[in-house]
């Protein structure tokens, strides 16, 4: 039997592009909430149409790396386990 076979790409030394990717994403979000003046990542108190309060750590849904200006209103978001979409917020307070 002979040994396994490795792909070399690249050369050695270069980052890892799992991460790369992971920080132009983390870089993404950010831009994307300060546009939206969205505090993702931060505990947070939010209230959504019908008196619904939520509290705990706001992110997005699913990580995305562009979202189109038209179709920011169905953002979906996340706090504490619950999905919403960005049209149903009434008020965001960052709490941290």
């Amino acid at each position: 039997m002979s040994d396994q076979i490795e792909f070399s790409f690249g050369q050695e030394n270069q980052p890892d592009g799992h991460a790369q990717w992971l920080a132009v994403r983390r870089i993404a979000a950010d831009e994307l909430a300060r546009k939206m003046n969205l505090p993702l990542g931060h505990e947070v108190e939010v209230w959504l149409r019908g008196d619904i309060r939520l509290r705990g750590r706001l992110r997005l849904k699913d990580e995305l790396l562009f979202v189109e200006e038209d179709k920011a209103r169905h953002l979906e978001l996340v706090v504490d386990h619950v999905p919403f979409y960005y049209r149903e917020i009434e008020s965001c307070l960052r709490l941290d």
